[in-house]
């Protein structure tokens, strides 16, 4: 027997196994550098004439060994360890695969010895295949199956690809699943969200997404398609701000599929960016303010526009404010539930954020147009009886006590604007947005503004007030001039004292 078949048969590569069984390709590569090294090392002690026998004409196959061995040494002998350990970890993890070849057709599939160049049964042409157990040893059997790989070198790679996916939990099974589908599941399933984003979820889905992308495979929807969506959407005349909302409910939903293994990655990440410019944003002066709440002195939404300027609360936020949340001696009320609309129907719940549920200083005329509602209430209260809604205990409700519909109450202030025909037009919640500004315009800090608005951070307040009004530019400009005057008159005064 010559040195090359005696080195071969104590160093047989260990996945070349007889009885066909395939090893996990880390593990495969490192067996068989060690093989060579071994190889090498034996070749160089007979060459040396530490071995005896005449096997010079082994020298050769020695050299490339050694070759082969050093250039592993080089590049990958530093993560040898760790390569070790993750190849032994796949190893417990996997079940052994098998490639073999099988015939093209249909109607065949017959497999083939790997010599043949066509189908012994139909005469069709071979192809490469695998088959691989995806199951963890000792459960029930899990295996894929497959083929059209020109080389056998293909197709093991492919398995291995595949084997190592699911060590490391990146494999996704496949499925026909379509996005549209996915999604109604989706907001089916989300019970843990607040009525309206539900809402706002169903309008996104149905209306913009569903008619563009719903027939389209879940797992073959990729960024180029959801930018392609958007760009629909923009051309249809949708505003930035309504894509971007569209934006964020598919973003979540896709990111639910990363979490559920239906996705390896999330393909609407970064797929849009978050409007930069803001829509102008409509405001009162003081002088306009104070001009609308004396148009509407004897209106009964009075105390409702007064409190929704000077507090800054929500359209919801005063709809859903309680008696019992109202502290008149303390001269402040808490925020503590709104009056919304859920889905189709109206109905009370939390404020919009932790931060929302807070605590606001009223100023002494306010508390004054509170003490008078809360008479006219009391009357009222007593025209109607046990019929009035005393168990709702609100401060702003119809004559009955029952709550007011939130629309119906933008619609009337819109309306007594018309009326007066003198100021721009803004909406219920545009009281809000003049308030933050009168604020910011008279140096009140953003933090104490954010925490009467119920802002989740002063970001959000300066994002959406950190626009410079005109009188704001005034201010500066006379402060500093205030300061650079006090600056130099301070100096003067000290030169006359001393002479």
């Amino acid at each position: 027997m010559s040195f090359l078949e005696v080195a071969t048969a104590d160093f047989l590569p260990r996945n070349v196994r007889r009885d066909g069984e395939h090893r996990h390709p880390t593990s495969i590569r490192i067996e068989q550098a060690v093989d060579e090294v071994e190889v090498a090392r034996t070749a160089a002690r007979r060459h040396n004439g530490e071995v005896t026998g005449d096997r010079s004409f082994c020298w050769p196959f020695a050299e490339g060994a050694a070759r082969r061995a050093d250039r592993f040494k080089r590049t990958g002998s530093a993560s040898c360890s760790a390569t070790v350990n993750a190849a032994n970890q796949g190893e417990e993890a996997m079940r052994a695969g098998s490639v073999f070849r099988r015939c093209t057709r249909r109607g065949c599939r017959s497999r083939a010895a790997g010599g043949a160049r066509a189908c012994p049964k139909c005469g069709g042409a071979l192809s490469w295949s695998f088959m691989v157990d995806l199951a963890l040893p000792g459960s029930p059997r899990k295996q894929r199956l497959a083929g059209g790989f020109a080389t056998k070198a293909a197709a093991v790679n492919a398995m291995n690809r595949l084997q190592s996916a699911v060590v490391d939990g990146t494999h996704v099974e496949r499925s026909r699943r379509t996005l549209g589908a996915y999604l109604e599941d989706w907001l089916a399933a989300r019970n843990d969200i607040r009525a309206n984003t539900a809402r706002d979820y169903g309008v996104s889905i149905h209306n913009h997404i569903g008619p563009r992308l719903g027939d389209v495979p879940l797992q073959a929807v990729d960024r180029l398609r959801i930018r392609g969506l958007y760009r629909q959407l923009a051309e249809s005349g949708l505003v930035e701000k309504t894509v971007h909302n569209v934006h964020i409910c598919l973003r979540k939903a896709l990111q639910d599929a990363v979490d559920d293994g239906l996705l390896r990655r999330n393909p609407a990440e970064r797929a849009h960016a978050k409007p930069k410019d803001r829509p102008e944003m409509r405001t009162w002066s003081a002088d306009e303010l104070a001009t609308f709440l004396a148009f509407t002195a004897q209106d009964r939404e009075l105390a409702l526009y007064h409190v929704a300027a000077a507090t800054g609360m929500r359209r919801g936020e005063l709809l859903g404010l309680r008696w019992r949340d109202v502290d008149l001696d303390g001269v402040r009320l808490s925020v503590r539930q709104q009056y919304t609309r859920q889905g189709k129907s109206l109905g009370f719940g939390p404020p919009k954020s932790a931060k929302s549920i807070r605590t606001i200083d009223l100023d002494g005329e306010t508390v004054d147009l509170v003490r008078e509602q809360r008479e006219r209430q009391l009357f009222e209260r007593r025209a109607w009886g046990k019929a009035y809604r005393a168990d709702l205990d609100l401060v702003f409700c119809r004559p009955g006590g029952s709550p007011e519909d939130p629309n119906v109450v933008g619609r009337r202030f819109g309306r007594r604007i018309r009326d007066l025909a003198r100021l721009p037009a803004i909406g219920l919640h545009g009281l809000r947005h003049t308030h933050a500004t009168l604020l910011l315009e008279e140096g009140v800090d953003v933090k104490t503004v954010s925490e009467r608005l119920g802002h989740d951070s002063v970001k959000t307040t300066l994002e959406l007030y950190g626009h410079v009004t005109p009188k704001m530019r005034g201010n500066a400009a006379a402060r500093f001039g205030s300061l650079l005057n006090s600056a130099r008159v301070a100096p003067a005064a000290t030169m006359t004292a001393e002479s």
